[in-house]
């Protein structure tokens, strides 16, 4: 919803609120009834739309929400204590039911507070056996429509005002008040059998116990350790099935348990340990490696065992800044997919040094399937996957800000050419000016149609996606390092100032590319070489063994070589130093 329909939603608020107002104090009854009920209309609406653009927000919107029903009743009110048209009895109906509803409201919010706790174990854990038990739905009291139900019944009594307006009859007043308490009740009531559920269920230590013996029965080798929220959990998922394929016990170590509710099915067990207490005490004495894959903070709570060599090994390689962080020289060895990323790693000067750097290759691209060379003018699937924004929100990361609707358009325009587009699973977490972005492009395919499609990055993982191409359209980004292994054309879109020779010079893995402008300049000659000549194939083979490495039949044996290598530097236990 656009910022000028949440200022005219709003603006509703404001008038109804003084109508309301003024009609209370004036005893003007259809002011009073019209404003009543437009003012649930509104609230229901104004947190239907809040919740969508906002859901990491929703507390805030609930907390000025229940602000302003209390106030909207307490004139209603007003107006009821005052007309004297209600008799003594009617109005002390309407006074228990607004009070009962109230009550009952507040019930509601304490018992989704507590149930939201309790619905968090301290640890919870998945793929061991029959470990991992969902709890309970929670839907009855968190969901924004329990939320709405409760609102829109305080629209009841101002349809029995409304009806008296019309008829003259205040006969159904007390009743519709009554009705209002009594959805506030059933909305209550459907929520206490998920509470008692989890109330009931154990908790605390206890849990962490019996998830750390399970894990010890297991005996894992080395684990994946990942703080991430829900919208970074594709930093694990570009890892669950390399940890499959290993030939040894592994484990998954994740802190936040949507991403652990989240995460696909896999072989590999993962453990959810939200308390940042329960990580260090959860030993392994079987692992001696710990993989980390983003430099979050939290990952200090892992570090600090002493009994677990460090490597990073991210989630995708490409020449972006954050490639080469600094806070990789605080890890055992950092794990690089080629020569390119070891040489990009030892120019930036971040403190790594040339011997904590370990080649492992690329072992995700082995679901990557090779691509067969187009036939000049062939019909072909051209994917456009563009990064998302950085940490930093700059419009230059990404083309989608400033180029994203057309390359699109661009790519609709030629003929015999299926559009396909997939988002970055972050796209507008750090800048709402790209999820509009966004938004406008699934406009345009929306009303392309068939055979374009949107791949959806929640559903669809990247690999799959880059097996639907013909060519690839994208950003500098790890998206060109695993795409580079099917052997299919790509175009880079530079949204930098500076010219093709310069942009290709700062960013290595462009160098087998097509490069197309700001604005989706050149798109059309770039696209006819990559389904004709395909001029960029023998560049493109050589970045191809930079980046990621030459072709292998088994890309999973440098990683697990490299686990053995670095655990083999760990002294056993009981032996002392020299």
């Amino acid at each position: 919803m656009k910022r000028s329909r949440f200022l005219v939603l709003g603006g509703c608020l404001v008038v109804l609120l003084i109508a309301l107002l003024v009609g209370a104090l004036g005893e003007w009854l259809l002011v009073v009834a019209l404003a009543g009920l437009g003012l649930a209309v509104c609230e229901v609406v104004l947190h239907r739309a809040l919740t969508t653009a906002l859901p990491r927000q929703l507390p805030f919107v609930l907390a000025e929400l229940y602000a302003r029903v209390p106030l909207e009743q307490a004139l209603l009110l007003v107006y009821v204590v005052g007309v004297p048209q209600l008799n003594g009895t009617t109005e002390t109906v309407v006074v228990l039911a607004v009070v009962a509803h109230q009550v009952l409201r507040l019930a509601h919010s304490v018992a989704a507070l507590v149930a939201t706790r309790l619905a968090v174990p301290r640890a919870q854990l998945r793929n061991l056996g029959d470990s991992y038990r969902p709890g309970p739905s929670l839907a009855p009291l968190v969901s924004p429509r329990a939320t709405q139900l409760l609102v829109a019944a305080t629209g009841l009594p101002a349809l029995g005002l409304l009806w008296a307006a019309v008829s003259g009859s205040f006969a159904l007043v007390a009743p519709a008040a009554i009705a209002m308490a009594l959805v506030a009740g059933a909305v209550v009531a459907a929520g206490v059998p998920a509470l008692l559920t989890l109330i009931r269920r154990p908790r605390g230590s206890a849990v962490v116990r019996a998830a750390h013996e399970a894990v010890l029965r297991h005996r894992p080798e080395v684990v994946l350790y990942s703080h991430g929220i829900a919208d970074e959990m594709h930093w694990v998922t570009t890892w669950l099935p390399t940890l499959d394929a290993l030939e040894r016990p592994a484990l998954v170590m994740v802190r936040d348990p949507e991403v652990f509710s989240l995460l696909p099915p896999a072989v590999t067990p993962v453990v959810c340990l939200p308390d940042p207490r329960d990580v260090l005490p959860f030993s392994l004495p079987d692992a001696r490696v710990a993989l980390y894959v983003a430099n979050a903070r939290e990952n200090i709570r892992l570090l600090r065992n002493p009994r677990l060599r460090s490597a990073f090994i991210g989630h995708g390689d490409s020449d972006k800044a954050a490639s080469t962080s600094p806070l990789s020289k605080m890890y055992d060895e950092v794990w690089v997919a080629g020569e390119a990323a070891r040489r990009r790693y030892l120019e930036a000067d971040v403190g790594v040094r040339p011997e904590q750097i370990r080649i492992v290759g690329r072992p995700q691209v082995q679901r990557v399937q090779p691509g067969i060379p187009l036939e000049p003018g062939a019909p072909c699937s051209v994917l456009y996957a563009p990064t998302w924004e950085g940490l930093l929100g700059n419009a230059t990361d990404s083309s989608l800000l400033h180029s994203g609707r057309d390359v699109v358009r661009g790519l609709l325009a030629v003929k015999g050419v299926r559009v396909l587009y997939r988002s970055h699973p972050t796209t507008g977490a750090r800048n709402p000016r790209f999820l509009e972005a966004h938004q406008a492009i699934l406009q345009e395919l929306a009303a392309a149609g068939a055979p374009h499609a949107v791949v959806d990055a929640a559903t669809t993982d990247l690999h799959s996606a880059l097996n639907m191409a013909d060519v690839l359209v994208t950003d500098v980004s790890s998206v060109i390092s695993d795409f580079l292994a099917s052997g299919k054309p790509y175009l880079v879109v530079n949204g930098t100032d500076m010219s093709e020779s310069e942009f290709r010079g700062q960013f290595p893995s462009t160098a087998g590319a097509g490069v197309i402008g700001r604005g989706a300049e050149g798109l059309a000659g770039a696209l006819a070489d990559a389904r004709g000549p395909d001029s960029m194939r023998t560049a493109r083979e050589r970045v191809r063994v930079q980046l990621i490495g030459p072709p292998t039949d088994d890309p999973v044996g440098l990683l697990s070589e490299a686990i053995d290598a670095l655990g083999d530097t760990l002294r056993p236990r009981g032996m002392s130093v020299g």
